[in-house]
């Protein structure tokens, strides 16, 4: 019989619980256009690619507008921010005033989308543009919300390319993550993955 680990905490199931430790994940930015027409952006930590084709899903609450206006465009947008693009994910997290407007976010640099309705961050190195493919709710008070890619593009000196020291690019070209709860990271020290022989994806 295997060894039980020593040292651990059961945590309160009844209770939220992902505040109590640290975890590392993507920091991106959802662009979705307002029913009024302006643009709205929010950043958002719990997303991911949905498999290895093109679906990209995150993590939102039916209360947020970035919900309803993906909803009613059937499109959003994804930005991965720069480390210099800090500061504009950080203000796009601002809340909205009396009116329910997000005036910060056209003093934000952005750019509009090409192919759907919406805003891409300026500062940011990896740009996704998605039609609303569907959402899975009732997942507590939160649901996923999934988007085909329909224009994915990527800054030059972020591309992975075979003749580049991988090392040396990330660290010429640091990634931001974030650390939850409330810390990010400047990720440009990284090592090759140690995987087994033979393995296949």
């Amino acid at each position: 019989m295997a060894a039980v680990a020593t040292g651990l905490v059961e945590l309160d199931l009844d209770q939220p619980f992902w505040e109590r430790f640290f975890t590392v994940a993507p920091l991106v930015v959802i662009g979705t256009r307002e029913e009024s027409g302006a643009d709205d952006l929010a950043p958002k930590h719990m997303v991911s690619p949905m498999g290895w084709r093109n679906y990209f899903g995150f993590v939102c609450t039916p209360r947020h507008h970035t919900y309803g206006n993906a909803l009613r465009e059937g499109a959003f947008t994804v930005s991965f921010p720069t480390p210099e693009g800090l500061l504009g994910t950080t203000l796009s997290a601002s809340p909205r005033d009396l009116q329910g407007d997000k005036p910060v976010t056209m003093a934000l640099a952005t750019f509009p989308a090409e192919r759907v309705a919406g805003a891409l961050l300026t500062d940011a190195y990896l740009y996704l543009e998605c039609r609303l493919e569907r959402t899975v709710d009732g997942l507590g008070e939160n649901s996923l919300v999934i988007g085909r890619i329909e224009l994915a593009r990527v800054r030059q000196n972020y591309l992975c390319q075979s003749e580049l020291d991988p090392q040396q690019q990330l660290l010429e070209n640091p990634l931001l993550a974030y650390v939850h709860p409330g810390r990010f990271a400047v990720v440009e020290k990284t090592y090759a993955f140690p995987f087994p022989s033979g393995f296949e994806r």
